[in-house]
């Protein structure tokens, strides 16, 4: 997958998805099918980057996303003054017909672009003749009778219930990012893990202990990841994502790794020692490979 960001782009008979696609759940994906079953040579994600306080997944993990789900092109495009302040028609134009050679265009039915938000579903729908596009228009998904949004997600995540939040997705919520060095007590415990460190402003679930899928390259393994701030080991103020991958016995500093959270085990807790810890996180590795065996 190629990642551009600042323009100008050299794109010619694409299918262009647009939007802000915090967290490319279940919503999105109605966006992201239309575009990767298109009949136009190149398929493109075009998405905004800006400052926000919280978020579902971080731009690395958008972008991981998108290459999984068969994006030949992601385009972050700066949310800076320029685009601010260009109207609907210049964004038209300039942006996705001259540069992004958009074909066919798809959003969802609340999209708004260009100066004061003027743009709308109304106006690329008026120009399609005009300029050679065709236009596809999304509703919101519902499910429980509600619209799936990033930001009924990322409440959920904040409740804990990973479970609603895993079907809103359409996909286990994930943590993408480079395995770091940490404390190494999982490997005095025979327990060695996978350390991340979440990107800031990461809405993360309950902290606590899941059942986990982990993806290092085209491998896949099971795991037991820890969500939190490891009560137990003296000194740990960090808030990590800490991942034992079963089977597994590798040097994978430094790569980066998936790692999907599909069921929520138990919550956090301090243990008095850290042979209760150990006794603990065994139990752990044996609730994780049963949810997986009869999953």
């Amino acid at each position: 997958m190629i990642v551009l960001e600042k323009g100008p782009y050299q794109l010619s008979d694409t299918a262009v998805c647009i939007g802000k696609f915090d967290g490319l759940h279940s919503g999105h994906q109605l966006l992201i099918d239309a575009v990767r079953n298109s009949t136009c040579k190149t398929k493109v994600m075009f998405t905004f980057t800006f400052e926000t306080a919280e978020h579902i997944y971080s731009t690395e993990e958008k972008k991981y996303l998108a290459e999984q789900m068969g994006i030949d092109v992601y385009i972050a495009c700066p949310f800076d003054q320029a685009l601010t302040h260009m109207s609907p028609l210049e964004f038209l134009e300039n942006i996705l017909i001259r540069q992004c050679g958009a074909k066919e265009i798809c959003v969802g039915e609340d999209f708004r672009f260009g100066f004061e938000r003027k743009g709308d579903v109304a106006f690329l729908a008026k120009h399609q003749q005009t300029y050679g596009y065709r236009l596809r228009v999304f509703e919101k998904k519902k499910m429980a009778g509600e619209c799936v949004s990033s930001t009924r997600i990322r409440k959920e995540l904040k409740e804990g219930s990973l479970c609603d939040v895993n079907e809103l997705l359409g996909r286990p919520y994930m943590v993408y990012g480079e395995v770091q060095h940490g404390n190494q007590i999982g490997r005095t415990l025979n327990m060695p893990t996978a350390n991340q460190i979440p990107s800031s402003g990461k809405v993360l679930p309950a902290f606590g202990v899941y059942a986990s899928r982990v993806y290092i390259g085209e491998r896949n393994f099971i795991g037991v990841t820890n969500v939190g701030m490891k009560p137990t080991i003296p000194g740990e103020s960090k808030i990590g994502v800490e991942t034992y991958i079963m089977n597994f016995d590798e040097d994978i500093y430094g790569q980066k790794i998936c790692v999907e959270l599909h069921r929520f085990l138990r919550g956090e807790k301090k243990f008095s020692s850290l042979e209760e810890l150990e006794a603990e996180m065994k139990a752990d590795k044996d609730k994780a490979f049963y949810f997986f065996c009869i999953e």
